[in-house]
């Protein structure tokens, strides 16, 4: 029997997929989506929604896969790479992070969220940037292999915010 390629985008925690799930959560939430990026390779905010006056802009990521997700000259998907995904969550983290303080810094008005697939990583990643969180008030979207969303707030940016 031939074994079936890898196919990450079937992986509960690929960044479509959470942001997804995320985007339902928002809806139900009275959210008005004003923009949701599916495309991986577009550059800018991920998520634009409004409620109430508010302006909510969100950078969604997914977890990366210990596997190659695309067949190469030198390797086939579905093989497993070296690289250990946590390492390559720190820079994508990093990434969404630097990417929400662009956006807050040029929209001060505007609040700031975070989107990732419930991850211990992405978890202890958030207990190491204390000072930014707090300071940024950013609110997180986690969502679990199952599809729930729970939502973490962090810190007030000095603005008391609350959904």
């Amino acid at each position: 029997m031939e074994e079936k390629p890898y196919i990450y985008e079937n992986e509960w925690f690929e960044e479509t997929n959470v942001l997804r799930k995320i985007k339902g959560y928002l809806e139900k939430e009275g959210w008005n989506i004003q923009k949701s990026n599916e495309d991986k390779t577009q550059k800018g905010e991920d998520i634009r929604a409004s409620k109430n006056g508010k302006t909510l802009v969100m950078e969604v990521k997914g977890y990366p896969s210990d596997k190659y997700v695309k067949t190469t000259a030198n390797h086939k998907a579905g093989e497993k790479k070296p690289t250990k995904p946590e390492l390559q969550a720190r820079h994508w983290f990093a990434e969404a992070l630097f990417e929400l303080e662009i956006r807050k810094s040029k929209e001060p008005n505007i609040k700031i969220a975070l989107g990732l697939p419930l991850m211990k990583r992405y978890q202890n990643l958030l207990n190491e940037v204390e000072y930014v969180k707090d300071q940024l008030g950013i609110t997180c979207y986690f969502t679990d292999e199952n599809g729930k969303v729970s939502v973490i707030k962090l810190g007030s940016g000095g603005d008391g915010y609350s959904e």
